[in-house]
């Protein structure tokens, strides 16, 4: 029998890791530390995030930390998940304001108050050029390549620029910082949590376990939903703005 915590989930690594997880916080008498990282592209959050958001609740009404990683650093450089192209920056007043909607926003699902919420620009603006170049030295070209989306478009001839391969580094960075146990997200992260728990064993800590959670398709019924698709449901919409949309069909 799968632990409730289990359930709904498209993907636990290492497959024991949060039975281990939760052996070893209870051993330690404290209770487990769970990420999750926004991207702020665009200024709101949908059904597709309240996928993840829900399970996150679970931890949280079990007593278990929740802390949210708003990418006020990463969104200046455009991760391009699960693309064929570079996703466009963003400039520092877009993310600024978005990031504000996306807290705001939370509230819909997990309790803000209990909740721990960071930028990854305090601490990756305070990289130097040597700090930064030491950072990439822990990860090779070849793990890159293990992304799929790097991996077509090289062997496509697509073009990827170099700031588009040092972002899953960073986000990873990110799981460094703030040294948690679990790392969350949809499907289609499952590379750049991974990341995370690489560099935390480079850098001799406990590795995160990684746990993702299926993506909802967009308004289209073929593609995921995403804000950079233009096809979803906002967790804000009102049911006159749903009624508008063309929907054919919503389906994990």
């Amino acid at each position: 029998m799968i632990h409730p915590l289990q359930e709904n989930v498209a993907i636990i690594l290492p497959e024991n890791g949060l039975e281990e997880k939760l052996a070893q916080a209870s051993k330690e008498n404290r209770k487990l530390s769970i990420k999750l990282g926004f991207d702020p592209t665009a200024p709101d959050l949908h059904l597709g995030h309240a996928v993840v958001l829900k399970k996150l609740k679970q931890f949280q009404d079990l007593g278990h930390q929740i802390i949210i990683v708003v990418g006020s650093f990463t969104a200046r450089i455009g991760d391009p998940t699960g693309k064929n192209k570079a996703r466009k920056p963003l400039s520092a007043e877009d993310v600024q304001h978005n990031a504000q909607t996306y807290i705001n926003q939370l509230s819909k699902v997990i309790d803000v108050k209990k909740t721990k919420i960071v930028f990854n620009s305090d601490w990756l603006d305070a990289l130097d050029f040597s700090e930064v170049i030491q950072l990439l030295s822990k990860v090779t070209v070849a793990q890159l390549m293990h992304r799929n989306d790097f991996n077509k478009r090289f062997t496509e001839n697509t073009p990827i620029a170099m700031h588009e391969l040092v972002y899953p580094i960073l986000q990873g960075f990110d799981s460094v910082k703030i040294a948690c146990d679990i790392e969350m997200g949809g499907t289609d992260q499952l590379f750049n949590c991974t990341m995370g728990r690489q560099l935390q064993e480079v850098h001799q800590m406990p590795a995160q376990i990684v746990m993702c959670m299926p993506l909802l398709r967009g308004l289209d019924g073929k593609e995921k939903m995403s804000k950079s698709l233009n096809n979803i449901i906002g967790l804000t919409d009102e049911p006159n703005e749903f009624l508008e949309k063309p929907c054919l069909f919503l389906m994990l």
